[in-house]
Order: structure tokens, then sequence, then C-alpha cells
């Protein structure tokens, strides 16, 4: 019993990697491992915190201050004492205060014969220009009330708001190109192998030619025109199945890049090609702008409103503001407070003279630019939409035509044996039916192209935006 559960486990895997990678387990790596998208998300959310930090633009800001300093300055000093409500006389004693006449004279300009508190200015003290140095503490608690902005708080919000949107449909148009190009890239390795066995069976028709009938005789220029002729086609199947690997390669490669599945690991689940681009790709009826779109043209609206910012900068600026203040010193702590409003109006600044009008033009050059891109990117989509109409037709025709090349080569085997035809003749049918597969296979890929490609300018349900899942 362990045995046989031992060999489940080592057959299991075997088993899930022959089943192959879908699609949608396919594009779950690559929403996964994308670095482009998560990059993208990053900065997406960094533009929501912004917009959400200026709508606070109308709130109070409250701030704080505390300080200890020593100082000798005479003003801070006499400041500080002040600010303790602590000053005295002595704090106003200068030099000056020594040669004063009363320090000698009465009041009948007598000289003074005895002591008195007068002639003890002679000793007096410079307090107020060197008070030495001291040590004060202030603490400070203000609120900052924005009444009226110019309407600078609101227009920055508001930019904000749309830079943010912008962002969003960034990375949703980096989500619209990666999922184009894994369907563009995973299609076209099926259509690449469809090709490769196309070629294979020319190749066993040629080498099964060849190994019935004795062409190399040059004694029979016809026989060995022939001969020639499906040796030139034996070594261009050779170069275009190489050609097909490397480019098989290249695809897996591009999808392991965007995917982190190794190339080595990624087995295809074959699907028709239209079931394939009808379940994942929607094609659009018309014209609907893309995500890429989208953003610039929010990016443009953000840019209309840099002139409303520009137009703030001279209206006034009105607020309420209040301060509460601590002191402490050598001598006393106490505090005090102050209140008011007050206003704030740019009168002249040479810099700012042009601004509003620079921010109009740049605002109209944007939009314009927007109605240019918008134009040419409907008539892109329209010559997609052209082409695909135009590529399903021509597929059909191609591949009624290969039947019916295939039926042509049994019967140019069956004439050559009757000797109605010679080799020749039957190697210029191979080589038709070389080209015809190397046009089905192109003209598979260029329908893969232009159906991805006209899929981003679909609308996207809600539920395949995934949003936040990088």
């Amino acid at each position: 019993m362990k045995r046989f559960i031992s060999f489940l486990f080592l057959v299991a895997p075997i088993y899930l990697s022959a089943e192959g990678v879908g699609f949608n387990e396919l594009w779950k790596k690559i929403e996964e491992n994308s670095s482009a998208r998560k990059s993208k998300y990053l900065e997406w959310k960094a533009g929501e915190i912004a917009k959400d930090r200026s709508d606070k633009h109308w709130l109070p800001r409250v701030y704080a201050d505390l300080r200890t300093f020593q100082t000798n300055d005479p003003t801070l000093n006499f400041m500080g004492k002040l600010s303790q409500r602590s000053a005295t006389d002595a704090d106003f004693s200068t030099a000056s205060t020594r040669t004063r006449p009363s320090n000698f004279l009465d009041s009948n300009n007598q000289p003074y014969t005895t002591l008195n508190a007068d002639t003890m200015n002679l000793l007096a003290k410079d307090t107020l220009n060197y008070p030495g140095s001291h040590q004060y503490s202030r603490g400070t608690l203000g609120l900052d009330l924005p009444l009226y902005e110019g309407g600078s708080g609101k227009t920055f919000a508001a930019m904000n708001e749309k830079r943010s949107t912008g962002l969003k449909f960034e990375w949703l148009a980096i989500r619209d190109r990666e999922f184009a190009q894994a369907g563009f890239y995973y299609r076209a390795i099926q259509t690449l192998y469809d090709y490769r066995k196309r070629l294979e069976q020319i190749k066993k028709v040629e080498n099964r030619f060849q190994s019935n009938y004795a062409l190399g005789n040059k004694g029979n220029p016809v026989g060995y025109a022939g001969y020639l002729a499906l040796k030139s086609i034996k070594n261009q199947i050779s170069v275009l199945e190489k050609q097909s690997e490397l480019q098989i390669s290249d695809y897996k490669e591009t999808l392991f890049v965007l995917s982190d599945v190794p190339s080595s690991e990624l087995e295809i689940v074959e699907s028709d090609l239209n079931v394939f681009l009808d379940t994942y790709f929607k094609r659009p009826t018309g014209y609907e702008r893309s995500n890429q779109m989208n953003a610039q043209i929010k990016y443009a609206e953000g840019e209309k409103l840099k002139a409303d910012l520009e137009m703030a900068k001279f209206l006034p600026k009105v607020g309420a503001y209040s301060e509460a203040y601590g002191y402490q010193g050598s001598r006393n702590i106490s505090n005090a407070y102050q209140a008011g409003v007050y206003l704030q109006m740019n009168l002249y600044n040479p810099k700012d003279i042009g601004a509003v009008d620079e921010a109009k033009l740049n605002a109209e050059s944007a939009l314009k630019k927007i109605e240019e891109k918008t134009k040419e990117e409907e008539a892109h989509v329209k010559s997609l939409i052209q082409k695909e109409i135009t590529l399903k037709e021509s597929l059909e025709i191609i591949r009624e035509t290969l039947k019916y090349q295939e039926e042509q080569v049994s019967n140019m085997q069956r004439l050559f044996q009757s000797g109605a035809i010679n080799a020749l003749q039957f190697a210029e049918t191979l080589n038709k039916s070389l080209e015809l597969s190397r046009v089905l296979m192109e003209s598979e890929i260029a329908l893969l192209q232009v159906r991805t490609e006209v899929s981003i300018f679909s609308k996207k349900d809600d539920t395949n935006e995934t949003i936040g899942r990088n």
C-alpha cells in the first residue's frame, strides 16, 4: 500500500504537467508576478493618500513648540524676565545710572554729606546691557484655522484627485496591455505548433516520394530536375522548422518574463482560434477609449486646474489663530496667550506675473493634444476592426484552399504513378503546399495580433479589473 501511494506521488506531477497550463492559470501567474503592475499600483495608492491629505485642507493646523535655552543676549534675557512677569527696577540698570547728577547733589543742589540711596547708584551694575547668562524654558501650543485660501486648497485637492484617477487608469492600462500580450504569445505558440505539424506532414510526403522513386539519375534530366526541386523543398522545410522553433522559444521566454513560469514547464492547452479569441478578447462594436487615453484625459484636466491654482496666489488668505505660552526661568513660572485673525495677500511678486496665462495656455495645449490623440486612436481602432474582418475572411479562404491543396497532392501522386506528370511538377505542388501552410500561419498570427490589440479598446467588466490584487 505504501509503495502504491509513493507511486501516485511520483506520477501525479507528470500527469498534471501533461495537462498543460491553461490561459486562465497563466494569467493568474502574470497578475501575481507583474512588477510593472505592482509598481503602478503602489504609485496609485500613494496618489490616493495624497488626495486624502489634500482633502483635509480646511482642517485647523495644531502645533507645539517646546524649547529650553541658555543665553546672555540682553533682549532675550529681558523678555525672559518680563515673560515670567518678574521684572524689577534692577533689571533696568545701566552704566549711565552711575553718572546721574542726583547721585552727588540733593534737591537744593548741595553735595551729599552722608551716604544714601542715590549715592549708592555709584556702584550700580549694568544689568540691562550685561545681564549675564541665564536659562529659560518656553512652551507654545498653537492653532491655525484657514477660513479662506483663495481657492488654492480646494483646487489642489481636485488636482490630486485627477492625478489619482489618472494613475488608476494607467494601472488598468498596464493590465490591458499585459493581458493582450499574454493572449497573443500564448495562442501564437499553438499556431506555430500547428505550422510545424503541417511542415512535418509535407516532409513525410517528400521522403516517401523520394524513397519510392529513383530520381537521382542525371541521365534523366527531367527526373533529375524534379529530384533537385524536392531536395530544395526538404532544405527549405528544415530552415522553416528551425525558424518556427526559434519563434516558439522567444514567445515562451517572453511569457516566462511575464509569469515566471519556466519555458520548459509551459505546455499550451490547445483550443480553436476563434473560440479562444471570443472567450478572452472582447471585440468593441465601435470606438471606446483605452484606459491609457482615459489616464491622459485626467492628467489634462489636472493641467486645466493649474490656472485656478495660480490665480489663488493673487487672492487674499484669511485665517484665525491662537497661541498659548508657558514660561519658566530662575524667578518664576508664568503663562500668556494671544488670539486673533490674519489676512495675507501677495501684493507684488515679479515671478508670479503671467503665471495664470501660462497655466491656461499649457492646459489648452494639453487638451488639444488629447483631441488629436483621440482622433488618432479612434482611426486606429476602426482600422483594426476592418483588418480583423478582412483577415477572418482571408483565413477562411486560405484554410479551404489548403484542404484543396492536400487533396491535390494526393491526386498528383497518382498522376505521377500513371506517368501523366513528372517529378518536377509534383515538386511544384509540394512547394505550393509549403507556401500555403506558411500563409496560414502568418494569417493566424496577424489575426491574433489585431484582435488582442483591438480588445484593449473594449470596455472591461468590473469583475475583471482585479483591483487591489497587485
